[in-house]
């Protein structure tokens, strides 16, 4: 197995995000489609790091690849959609839905039909990635609620920990690299993530009237 260490921490980071991100759907809860997106990115990332070394010069490469890069097309259009409500409270619904599908078809196509690569998908998703953040923080302002503080913290976490990625950040860089942290600390991003959005879950007595 290639890269045990970023094997190993993608499949923990998978399992999490399966088990909360089925628990917010559950629950009927805002946020699963966003930490069902990144458990689906952490699985077939694990798949992609152990079985294809050559990375995407290769056809079979390129196609493991592509689950990785289309899941985090859904975490980014998510994110969006989570954003625009907050930034631009008098969009209208039928437009915002059309702003969030063409954004994730074009970043779809460009990453099928021109570049696969990882910085292009760090292009497309950071901007997503730090609207939600700004959303989320105006949002706790506005509210003064638990539930937006743990979104906001949790946000924070995950673009930090995509920084440190970027840098290349290791403990080590044989036994526990940069992604390999990358994936720890995304996991506590994702369990605040988890938090706040489990806070916003409807009211049961509501919902039943």
């Amino acid at each position: 197995m290639n890269d045990p260490d970023v094997v190993l921490t993608d499949l923990g980071l998978a399992i999490l995000g399966a088990y909360l991100g089925w628990r917010l759907w559950r629950a009927a809860a805002p946020g699963a489609a966003i930490i069902g997106g990144l458990a689906s990115a952490a699985l077939f990332g694990a798949i992609f790091h152990a079985f294809f070394p050559a990375g995407t010069e290769t056809a079979a490469g390129f196609t493991a690849w592509l689950p990785v890069a289309l899941s985090i097309v859904v975490v980014a259009a998510a994110l969006l959609d989570l954003s625009l409500p907050a930034l631009v409270p008098r969009l209208a619904p039928r437009l915002r839905r059309g702003v969030v599908v063409a954004y994730g078809v074009l970043f779809a196509a460009v990453v099928l039909l021109v570049d696969e690569s990882f910085a292009t998908i760090v292009r497309f998703y950071a901007p997503a990635l730090v609207l939600s953040l700004v959303a989320a923080a105006l949002q706790a302002l506005r509210t003064s609620g638990r539930d937006w503080s743990l979104v906001t913290a949790g946000l924070a976490v995950a673009i930090g920990a995509a920084l440190l990625q970027q840098a290349r950040v290791a403990i080590d860089p044989d036994y526990f690299d940069h992604n390999a942290l990358y994936h720890v600390i995304q996991g506590a991003a994702v369990v605040l993530l988890y938090l706040g959005f489990h806070e916003r879950r409807p009211d049961p007595v509501a919902r039943a009237r």
